[in-house]
């Protein structure tokens, strides 16, 4: 028969792992500019002796569960670059881009021109949508983004990045960094009519490196308490077991 205190314990050191790991990502990714950091979505222990009593039994130990990931969609702080070619959004909204799986979307606005004048992603350097599709642009053309993002090469506008919203930010999945791709593909997007962006800047990224670093000294002394009340409770049972035998 199995045991509810030995269960929840190793359930919670799964829980812990699992945040570990995901708050490892956000302190790798912390200067990637764009970035959104994630967050592990757990059932709480009320939610789950509500369930018990609805149940009218308690043979599943109410033990912590890790249901989802949470993406915080908080816009990072703006950076100057000076570089004409990057680019920030001043508010909701992602550039669309295009990739071997299909269509994504990101906020790391560091763009950068190829030999044929394709606008490409720096991360990765993927085809920047826009309007008209791949953003071509002529060789050596001084480059302005307009606030409506209208791309100009010397004064004539050469297409207009596509700024797009989802129903939900949350359908999102990471591609890689702070590219993502839908994970529902009935899904619909909105573009977005006035995108405000803003020439020479890029969006930083939402995590907080020093906050991450306290996050993760919480959790491993977690980690610590809950290894401990396993081993401890491992080593009652398994007095209680030899006495028995008595």
């Amino acid at each position: 028969m199995s045991d509810p205190i030995l269960e929840i314990g190793c359930a919670g050191l799964d829980g812990a792992d699992q945040d570990a790991r995901t708050l490892m990502d956000n302190i790798v990714s912390a200067q990637l500019p764009g970035y959104q950091k994630s967050s592990v979505v757990k059932r709480s222990f009320p939610l789950e002796l509500e369930i018990a009593q609805q149940k009218f039994t308690f043979l599943s130990p109410m033990k912590p569960r890790v249901e989802d990931s949470y993406r915080d969609t908080t816009h990072g702080a703006l950076m100057k670059t000076e570089n004409q070619l990057d680019c920030a959004i001043g508010g909701d909204g992602y550039f669309v881009v295009e990739g071997n799986w299909g269509m994504g979307f990101t906020r790391d606005g560091r763009f950068l021109v190829d030999k044929d004048g394709r606008l490409l992603t720096t991360a990765g350097q993927y085809p920047v949508i826009g309007q008209g599709g791949q953003i071509v642009i002529p060789a050596g053309a001084n480059v302005e983004i307009t606030q409506d993002g209208d791309i100009k090469a010397d004064g004539v506008v050469v297409d207009r990045l596509r700024v797009i919203m989802p129903e939900s930010q949350q359908n999102f999945e990471r591609v890689t960094g702070s590219i993502f791709k839908m994970a529902d593909n009935d899904q619909t997007v909105t573009d977005v009519e006035d995108p405000r962006l803003i020439q020479g800047y890029v969006e930083t990224s939402n995590a907080d490196i020093s906050k991450l670093m306290m996050d993760m000294i919480i959790i491993e002394k977690n980690q610590e308490i809950i290894s401990r009340i396993v081993r401890d409770r491992d080593t009652d049972l398994t007095k209680a077991q030899e006495l028995g035998k008595l």
